[in-house]
């Protein structure tokens, strides 16, 4: 079987930069990547999607899904590395007790462990909205951003409309195993 070609170079090419942007941020802000490492991140899953774009195969799925699937998975591999890497910390002076000399300390990678589960969590809800029905995909993605009466108006739905979408979106989390933690000290609410 031949590879599809059915992917629209524009569409394409917004959406990969949307996605490895997206997951550019979350390395950063997960395992230690500085901002300077962003475009470096990004450009790194985005050639890593463009190398492996003519294994796509359109009888398989929906480009989309073969955009998200590798990024994802390239950022996996690229938080790995990082949380292999020991960090190399600057002590200042006054750290190093030996009057104005600097010297440099090593942190164990152990301490990046607290960022793996918010990786897992985060390729999770990724596999879980990536199930969902198109609509209910875009409309999770424009919670995530916007509050509930702005994706009202722009997805042209009334409140209850969206309340019963959200629902399908919620349900959709639980049946993954992916149910909100109630917290008892704050008398339930989320």
């Amino acid at each position: 079987m031949t590879p599809s070609t059915a992917v629209p170079p524009a569409e394409f090419t917004s959406y990969l930069l949307q996605q490895t942007g997206l997951r550019a941020s979350l390395l950063r802000s997960s395992f230690g990547f500085t901002a300077d490492d962003w475009d470096d991140l990004r450009q790194d899953l985005a050639l890593e999607c463009l190398r492996r774009l003519p294994r796509f195969d359109g009888s398989r799925g929906h480009w989309k899904g073969f955009v998200r699937g590798v990024v994802r998975n390239q950022a996996c591999v690229l938080a790995s590395r990082q949380s292999r890497r020991p960090e190399v910390q600057l002590l200042v002076s006054d750290d190093c007790g030996n009057g104005g000399d600097v010297a440099f300390g090593v942190t164990h990678p152990a301490l990046v462990e607290n960022a793996l589960p918010t990786l897992e969590l985060s390729l999770d809800a990724q596999r879980v909205l990536a199930g969902l029905p198109e609509e209910l995909h875009t409309i999770a993605g424009y919670l995530a951003e916007m509050s509930f009466f702005a994706v009202s108006r722009r997805a042209g739905l009334t409140h209850t409309q969206l309340k019963r979408k959200v629902a399908r979106i919620r349900k959709a989390f639980m049946a993954a195993g992916l149910a909100p933690v109630r917290d008892s000290g704050n008398g339930g609410r989320q």
